[in-house]
């Protein structure tokens, strides 16, 4: 398949970042940049005094700068001009990676710049992960509602980053245009490792005969959800956990989704899961009351891990 961001695109971000002095490479030399995407030294040289293209191009890059600043771009070794969206798109994405540039203000000219021309493309690069207070941002196809979801999933790592909170999070966004069934089952596991590990930090001990909504309103009763600076507390926080208790029929709704449509359960060799929109609203859903909690426990939380089926509904 022929690339879907045109040569024209491409040559106008160049541009852009040239009149800009907003250099690829950021704070790292040419060929260490171009390294984290390529095998330069398992690619030829095509200066003869070299055996790779990495020290070719550190000689002519770092040593001489006697080549033009968007070599990058027709050098067929690179062939940034020409390559496919995957690889140009990944190639953006660490031009504002926080390992390579460091100034916020230049990171956000950038990101401006690529998504202004990548849009007629159907293409963006957002946030979809954070390091140490700051953004790592990727490359993907331009989807209603993908944004929202990738910052949310940004937001529930600040509290429980850990590897495998990372996989589910990440297999639970991806999945919600790609296949439902996995994206509504991955969503309830995440409920329940958060309920799980809250109930585990506030040292309640947790029945392995609860069903999923029994295990929300359990944590819900351990969380203090009073507001500390409303006029008052007392009445807010009566109003909040009557919102509570209606996220609970929510997350009934959740089960019996995953029940019926997640994955876990087997199913007929001619079943057909529910549409995108649906899927995306339970993994909206869940993320929302994941944050919620989170934030009001106010602390990283210590993982409990869960497996699917673990609880019954």
């Amino acid at each position: 398949m022929p690339p879907r961001i045109t040569t024209v695109t491409r040559q106008q971000i160049a541009d852009e970042m040239n009149i800009g002095k907003l250099w690829y490479h950021g704070n790292l030399d040419e060929p260490d940049f171009l390294t984290r995407l390529f095998d330069l030294k398992g690619l030829r040289s095509n200066d003869p005094r070299y055996d790779n293209a990495y020290e070719d191009i550190r000689k002519h890059m770092v040593l001489n700068a006697d080549w033009p600043n968007d070599w990058i771009y027709t050098d067929p070794r690179i062939n940034l001009l020409y390559c496919g969206d995957e690889l140009y798109l990944k190639f953006l994405s660490l031009t504002i990676n926080p390992a390579i540039r460091t100034n916020s203000g230049d990171v956000a000219k950038l990101l401006e710049i690529y998504n202004r021309h990548l849009h007629q493309h159907g293409y963006e690069i957002i946030q979809t992960s954070e390091i140490s207070g700051r953004p790592i941002f990727t490359g993907r196809q331009k989807l209603i509602g993908q944004a929202s979801l990738a910052l949310k999933t940004v937001e529930i790592r600040k509290y429980l980053n850990t590897d495998y909170v990372s996989a589910k999070i990440s297999t639970m966004t991806e999945a919600v245009y790609k296949d439902t069934d996995l994206a509504i089952g991955t969503a309830k596991e995440l409920l329940e490792t958060t309920c799980k590990s809250i109930l585990k930090q506030k040292g309640v001990a947790i029945n392995k005969d609860w069903t999923l909504p029994q295990l929300l309103n359990n944590t819900t009763s351990a969380l203090d959800f009073k507001p500390k600076e409303a006029d008052n507390p007392n009445t807010a926080e009566k109003a909040i956990r009557q919102i509570l208790g209606g996220i609970s029929t929510i997350v009934h709704g959740v089960a019996e989704l995953r029940n019926g449509y997640g994955t876990g359960h087997g199913k007929d060799a001619n079943f057909k899961g529910l549409e995108v929109k649906y899927a995306k609203l339970c993994v909206s859903v869940v993320s929302e009351i994941v944050i919620l909690f989170l934030a009001t426990q106010g602390e990283t939380t210590e993982l409990v891990e869960t497996v699917a089926d673990d609880l019954p509904f």
